[in-house]
């Protein structure tokens, strides 16, 4: 086996170990015995970044590339405009789903100081690409490791590696919005899709976008919106 490969693998495997992990029930409930619950997120957001740093600064290059586009090439405009709308629209969709700044968990430790509760981290959501996606930041992500326009054998495994992990992890944390929410969520996953829209909730999209009356989403009127 090749020798970056098997390095590339390690990093891999060892992020998504500890990723995982530090998710779990038991984790939390030992980091809050500890420190402030309040901290958990942006704790467990400081953590994340220094070993993704770490993890790309001992990445080793294959050196084999699969397809490199020439500069100036449409081909390679498009893949920079791709590349730059997933970008975008990732911190975009933050303005539908958690903010920004509670998913890092500053905004639940300014909460503390400030005296009042920080919102709830799962809320059934259904304003503008939640209506069709329930989480629509993770698929910009994927969209962001496929649409670099050099593709060498180690990029290539890290985005197929990142978007089985994202996969995974996305739908465990939709079964714990189910958990903690419960029918409505259950409900709001009926009408939309995971990660990926299917024809189904494409054709939904085209009807809202044409305003077509017969277009509508219904849900659970329990449900929460932001």
């Amino acid at each position: 086996m090749e020798r970056w490969l098997v390095i590339d693998f390690i990093i891999m495997m060892v992020y998504g170990l500890q990723h995982t992990l530090l998710t779990t029930q038991p984790a939390v409930n030992l980091y809050k015995k500890v420190f402030p619950g309040d901290t958990w997120n942006m704790s467990y957001s400081v953590f994340s970044l220094l070993t993704l740093i770490a993890g790309f600064y001992y990445w080793e290059p294959s050196g084999i590339y699969l397809f490199h586009l020439t500069p100036g090439s449409l081909g390679y405009h498009l893949s920079l405009i791709v590349l730059s709308l997933s970008l975008f629209f990732f911190f975009y969709c933050f303005r539908y789903t958690t903010s920004f700044w509670q998913w890092l968990g500053v905004k639940q430790i300014i909460s503390r100081f400030q005296g009042v509760q920080a919102p709830e981290y799962y809320r059934v959501r259904q304003e503008g690409i939640k209506k069709y996606i329930r989480f629509p930041h993770h698929t910009c992500l994927i969209v962001l490791f496929w649409s670099h326009p050099v593709m060498t054998a180690d990029t290539l495994f890290l985005a197929i590696g990142a978007t089985i992990y994202l996969y995974l992890g996305t739908w465990h944390q939709d079964l714990r919005g189910l958990s903690a929410i419960g029918a409505p969520w259950a409900e709001y996953r009926k009408n939309t899709a995971l990660l990926i829209p299917g024809p189904k909730i494409i054709a939904k999209m085209i009807n809202h976008f044409f305003g077509r009356k017969n277009s509508k989403i219904y849900y659970s009127s329990s449900t929460t919106k932001k």
